[in-house]
């Protein structure tokens, strides 16, 4: 029976109903965040909002302040997607100081299983400790807030600098715990020493068991330094050799807040807690290393886009959300969680001449432009 001029009305209403309602569905779908498995996907940029030629822009600047790899070992996600990978993103090195991420993270993981706390008294973990660090607790080792100092020259053959020969041969403190900051490796080294005693096994069993495994990281290695009782100590300053792809995954666990596809295998509260500036005193100590400032920026051996005493934030034009991991030869993982984005440069070529926050300021500056609001 044919339709008449009434029914055709509602029946074309209806179509154009749904067709409204699907388009509008389909505008306002948003990506959802991926997880890779043995590789990544890879996207065009702009599948994922980020503009080519800006994007590209962006990297030619980095690129004119790097070193020799330039862009060969950068790697950048979003929302768990390649939008950019260099020529060498499997090349292994040492990440240097960014390992010291490493050390905090085991001390998250072992937080998690209720191993240790932050604020577990040293004392308690090696009652050698007691009598020079009676209120030192693990949570100033991770943000260098120690104080802590061991015996001996440098291994420069150098007093009252930083690399003791003897790093787990305990000295007066430099300071007070918590009363100042000083950038320290020999601190990160006995930080190290302290978790291992407690976890009765190496931090990288710690790492590979918990993380590692979980989030197809592969194999990698983690250098050591020292042993306690008769356990070999990963050290907490360095040594972790890994490449830009496995960087990557570790920085899009921390991008999810622990989170890996449908397991929580970091607790959130350590990844929000560690990745805030933990720092909240104004000195700074007179040490060799007085020119790593990590005052109203430092987390848990993480550097955060914290407001520094100056008042000013530690990179003013890249976004506040930002924190990252940084070692030598501009080694470094960065986590954007308000661009769901992780970006890893790696290198053997020094640092920047101008600095990694002012490098890096205005690398972000002009990332911001690529990113389509």
């Amino acid at each position: 029976m044919p339709l008449n001029i009434f029914d055709r009305l509602s029946k074309l209403v209806m179509v154009l109903t749904v067709a409204l309602v699907c388009s509008c569905q389909s505008e306002s779908k948003e990506i959802a965040v991926v997880f890779p498995g043995k590789t990544w996907e890879v996207r065009e940029p702009e599948e994922l909002e980020v503009d080519s030629q800006k994007l590209r822009e962006a990297l030619e600047y980095l690129a004119s302040e790097s070193g020799g790899d330039g862009l060969e070992e950068v790697f950048i996600a979003r929302k768990g997607y390649v939008i950019y990978q260099g020529d060498s993103i499997y090349k292994k090195h040492n990440i240097y100081s960014s390992s010291a991420a490493f050390t905090s993270t085991a001390l998250g993981l072992l937080h998690g299983l209720d191993f240790v706390h932050p604020w577990t008294h040293v004392r308690y973990i090696d009652p050698e400790m007691e009598e020079l660090y009676p209120t030192l607790q693990l949570k100033h080792f991770a943000s260098m807030t120690s104080g802590y100092s061991g015996k001996g020259l440098s291994r420069w053959k150098e007093p009252n600098e930083d690399w003791s020969s003897t790093p787990y041969e305990i000295e007066e403190p430099l300071f007070a715990p918590g009363e100042e900051y000083a950038y320290s490796d020999e601190a990160q080294m006995m930080f190290a020493r302290l978790l291992t005693k407690r976890a009765k096994k190496t931090l990288k069993e710690v790492f590979d068991e918990n993380i590692g495994n979980v989030i197809g990281m592969g194999e990698f290695e983690w250098g050591t330094e020292g042993v306690v009782d008769s356990i070999p100590i990963n050290n907490g300053s360095t040594g972790v050799v890994i490449n830009a792809e496995q960087l990557a995954r570790f920085g899009h666990l921390y991008l999810n807040e622990g989170h890996w596809s449908e397991r929580q295998i970091l607790p959130r509260f350590w990844i929000i807690r560690a990745t805030s500036n933990q720092v909240h005193t104004d000195k700074i100590a007179n040490t060799d290393r007085e020119k790593v400032d990590g005052r109203g920026c430092y987390g848990f051996n993480w550097w955060v886009n914290g407001m520094k005493p100056t008042g000013e934030y530690h990179m003013p034009d890249a976004p506040k959300s930002l924190y990252y991991t940084s070692g030598l030869h501009n080694d470094v993982c960065f986590i954007i969680p308000e661009w769901d984005m992780v970006f890893v440069r790696r290198g053997a070529d020094g640092n920047p001449k101008k600095g990694k926050p002012f490098v890096y300021n205005e690398f972000f500056k002009r990332m911001a432009l690529a990113i389509e609001k």
